[in-house]
């Protein structure tokens, strides 16, 4: 990489973020403006030059960035305002995807006569439609300016299909009802991991992630509560109908907080003053990754599609997702196999979201605190390997022999769950470009539907009850997905050791001008010799 030239054209005085603007840098490596034009570069950098008050919104921001007690202050804001919306919204997901798991014994399969694989393939038909949805609900949520409305309506969507659940009598209202849950849950969890890129520095993005994440664990402890209780329901409407009908109308309610409250992006947060948005934007602008751009970049998606890292992220998704498909709609019955009743079994998952909720926690704190993903993602893993080992050492052909050692290898099968909550961080931070971050989304996600879809499959009805398929699919899984970490951890290693030594090539004096004119540009992670990779 020759050398980059730097050509000042605005008064840096009357202009206090023009060293930002990347229209003012030419890259040798093309002779090309690092940005064609505002419309070009991320959100941020058009509010900063365009906003009327720019200079006074920069003395604003520099002097809450400079205050140690005014930015923590600042960082508390953003938490109280950005986490419990994410957390609720994630709460929800997960609890109305396993909704099933909880109705599935409490007489759901008898009520809708269900029979064979069909309540494996109720399971996967969520996936479908998850899969069919992602890239376009990703596209509509790109295209969007309200992101926050997107995602509420998306959540009331889904909330009164939930509810509709309580109407159906037959295999094909139930598949009907699961497949549109599938479409309208798909925008989820690629638009929060965008939200916790736009708000965090790459060193607060695990432990946030891990916020929104540690649902799944607590919706095992709620849900179980709430279904033990609806289990002792008894009349003319059936108890799991009374499940679907509260938690479809509190989902209802939930999007529409979202809808109201949760913020678009940084430049859009209603309850933000100017001077805390440029502080707010201005601390992430190390990650060189920005916040977001409405304009669809053909160019990005490409480079997602060459990128292999991008790839390895996709498998390491997909391995993770295939126990959760079994484990996530299957636990409730395991518990009944190992000899406890269907009431019984409704109250002992929560136990194991108890330890999830540890395992998810600690992860997130401790990657952020080595600034290391893969390791801990080991330390998750390892719990749910020795998990599946015991149900089937301990479960021969479906007859227990230890019962309380059978439960207890229950309690730690969901300790994997903290590595999908990792990879999510991953993406978070690794991946810049905002075209280039949907798409790398969109297509971890549909990894994740397509796990789930084998996932269901690999518990089949024919072998209940020791469902030894299953079992050892958890094992083979996730023993793969420790090679493919180590490859991950590798490949980021060595393109840090390439920016290192293309940076090596621009002189010391001319560096952070590059620095600052590449952290807006909207320029993907491989354009960017300054972004760095987390391990």
């Amino acid at each position: 990489m020759s050398v980059v030239e730097v050509k000042p054209s605005l008064d840096e005085k009357s202009q206090p973020f023009a060293a930002l603007d990347g229209r003012n840098t030419s890259i040798s490596a093309g002779t090309q403006d690092v940005i064609a034009s505002l419309a070009d570069a991320d959100e941020a950098l058009s509010y900063l030059e365009n906003h009327p008050r720019a200079a006074e919104i920069a003395l604003e921001g520099a002097a809450i960035l400079e205050d140690p007690q005014q930015r923590r202050r600042l960082v508390w804001k953003i938490d109280l305002t950005i986490a419990p919306l994410l957390a609720i919204t994630y709460f929800l997901q997960y609890l109305d995807k396993t909704t099933l798991s909880y109705a599935a014994v409490m007489g759901l399969r008898t009520d809708t006569h269900l029979k064979g694989q069909q309540y494996s393939d109720l399971s996967m038909l969520f996936y479908i439609g998850f899969i069919v949805t992602e890239f376009p609900t990703q596209y509509l949520a790109q295209r969007t300016s309200r992101l926050s409305l997107y995602l509420g309506i998306n959540i009331m969507l889904w909330g009164i299909v939930l509810a509709a659940h309580a109407a159906c009598t037959s295999f094909a209202e139930l598949a009907i009802c699961r497949t549109l849950l599938g479409v309208f849950e798909a925008c989820v969890a690629p638009i929060l991991v965008l939200i916790i890129a736009m708000w965090y520095k790459k060193e607060e993005q695990g432990r946030r992630v891990s916020w929104f994440y540690v649902c799944n664990s607590i919706t095992q402890i709620v849900g179980g509560a709430v279904a033990y209780g609806a289990s002792f329901a008894h009349g003319s409407f059936a108890s799991w109908r009374i499940f679907y009908i509260a938690i479809g109308a509190l989902t209802v309610v939930c999007g529409a907080l979202v809808a109201f409250l949760l913020p678009d992006s940084p430049v859009r947060a209603k309850r933000f003053t100017d001077g805390e948005k440029v502080a707010a934007l201005l601390r992430v602008k190390a990650n060189q990754s920005g916040t977001q751009n409405e304009h669809l970049k053909k160019s990005q998606i490409l480079s997602a599609l060459k990128d292999t890292r991008v790839w390895l992220i996709c498998l390491a998704t997909m391995l993770t997702s295939i126990p959760n498909g079994g484990i996530s709609n299957f636990s409730s019955i395991l518990l009944t196999t190992f000899g406890y009743t269907s009431q019984q079994a409704l109250i002992m998952s929560m136990p194991a979201g108890a330890i999830g909720v540890v395992f998810v926690l600690f992860s997130g704190w401790l990657s952020d605190k080595l600034n290391d993903r893969s390791i801990v993602m080991f330390i998750c893993i390892l719990p749910t390997i020795l998990s599946a080992a015991l149900m089937i050492g301990l479960d021969p052909k479906g007859i227990p022999l230890n019962k309380s050692g059978l439960l207890a290898a229950s309690f730690l099968s969901g300790t994997f769950g903290a590595a999908f909550m990792l990879l999510l961080a991953w993406n978070a931070s690794n991946v810049a470009g905002h075209t280039k971050k949907v798409t790398v989304n969109a297509l971890t996600l549909v990894s994740f539907a397509l796990g789930n879809i084998l996932g269901t499959q690999t518990f089949q009805q024919k072998e209940a009850p020791g469902y030894i398929s299953g079992k050892i699919s958890i094992i083979v899984t996730l023993g793969l997905l420790s090679f493919v970490i180590v490859g991950l951890r590798l490949m980021n290693d060595r393109l840090n050791k390439q920016n290192e030594a293309k940076l090596s090539e621009i002189p010391q004096t001319e560096q952070e001008a590059m620095r600052e004119k590449m952290a807006f540009a909207d320029r993907t992670d491989r354009e960017n010799v300054f972004f760095k990779y987390t391990h």
